[in-house]
């Protein structure tokens, strides 16, 4: 009996010992089997990552760069310009603002590859120029509006051109004088370096540039950007500025936009319509400047990027006119 017993016990360990090991070979195989799917996911991913750095790394232009600096008008279409250049080309763009005079200059001192400008390059520019040995070309890239837009507390429908110019100069100082509320106006502009800022004296207060000793008014607010302008209007009452048409979208309802009158001919308001067909009165050219004797192959083709199709609709979806 007792032998008997014995053999039991040895059997019953003998399964338990077999029913360990086997659970042990299984637990083991599982974790084997995870291990190993991990790391195929690992390497998928990694491929997958390799595969576009790749794809990335065969785009024309994938380790050039182009710097752009100047006109705050462009900037954002630029902008626009700039990411969508890079998705389909590659390389590195940086767009900077500051101002059409500060772009230019950037280009005459060799510290920008192109310069947005929402003016003409002057003889002074062009004559600085020819003594460093640049030769600096001119590509129309848009047509703008520069549109006046008041608080909305000035509900005025329409002013003429030399309204306007009186207001900068401050010869009128009193909405009542043009048919608002009896308040002072305050009149913004932009700054010296602002290309905006520049046409509209030579434009508008001066007529066309035939009225040369005519200024802004020591009173009237001088501002860097069309943004601060569309911000100094909308926030505060009484107020009168001009802006670029393509930020005339972004402004919404919170200003009022002005038609505007020159001579004998009708009040126009604004769009991309009167842009293009030059009834409305205050229109103009937009432009980029390159020094064609350090022109990169970037640079070029940023260029014709800029004056393609795909371009000039960038340009349009950012509120302006295409040139074709």
């Amino acid at each position: 009996m007792l032998k008997g017993k014995k053999r039991n016990v040895i059997l019953l360990g003998v399964s338990i010992f077999l029913v360990l090991a086997m659970s042990i070979f299984i637990f083991s195989g599982c974790k084997t089997s995870t291990n190993l799917q991990s790391q195929s996911q690992s390497q998928s991913n990694s491929s997958s990552t390799s595969s576009q750095n790749q794809t990335n790394s065969n785009l024309k232009f994938s380790n050039e760069t182009l710097i752009l600096t100047g006109s705050t008008t462009l900037l954002e279409v630029s902008q626009k310009w700039a990411e969508q250049f890079m998705k389909l080309y590659g390389g590195k763009v940086t767009v900077n603002g500051g101002g059409s005079g500060e772009g230019i200059a950037a280009l005459l001192n060799g510290t920008t590859d192109l310069a947005n400008a929402s003016r003409s390059i002057s003889q002074k520019e062009l004559d600085k120029a020819k003594s460093l040995g640049l030769d600096v070309k001119e590509y129309e890239v848009l047509y703008d509006g520069i549109c006046i837009v008041t608080s909305k507390n000035i509900n005025i429908k329409e002013l003429t051109t030399d309204q306007i110019a009186d207001i900068y100069m401050g010869k009128i100082t009193n909405w009542k004088d043009v048919g608002g509320p009896d308040a002072k106006i305050v009149a913004v502009a932009r700054d010296t370096n602002s290309g905006t800022g520049e046409y509209f004296l030579e434009e508008i207060i001066q007529k066309g540039k035939t009225q040369k000793d005519n200024d802004y008014s020591p009173n009237c607010l001088r501002l860097q950007s069309n943004s601060d302008i569309v911000n100094q209007v909308a926030n505060n009452d009484n107020t009168i500025g001009y802006i670029g048409i393509g930020y005339l979208k972004d402004a919404g309802t919170s200003v009022n936009t002005v038609a505007v009158k020159k001579g004998d001919k009708d009040a126009v308001l604004p769009s991309q319509q009167t842009v293009n067909d030059k009834s409305y009165p205050i229109s103009r050219s937009l432009y980029i400047y390159a020094n064609s004797n350090k022109m990169t192959d970037i640079a070029k083709a940023y260029l014709d990027f800029v004056l393609s199709p795909d371009g000039q609709a960038l340009g349009e979806e950012a509120g302006f006119v295409k040139i074709k």
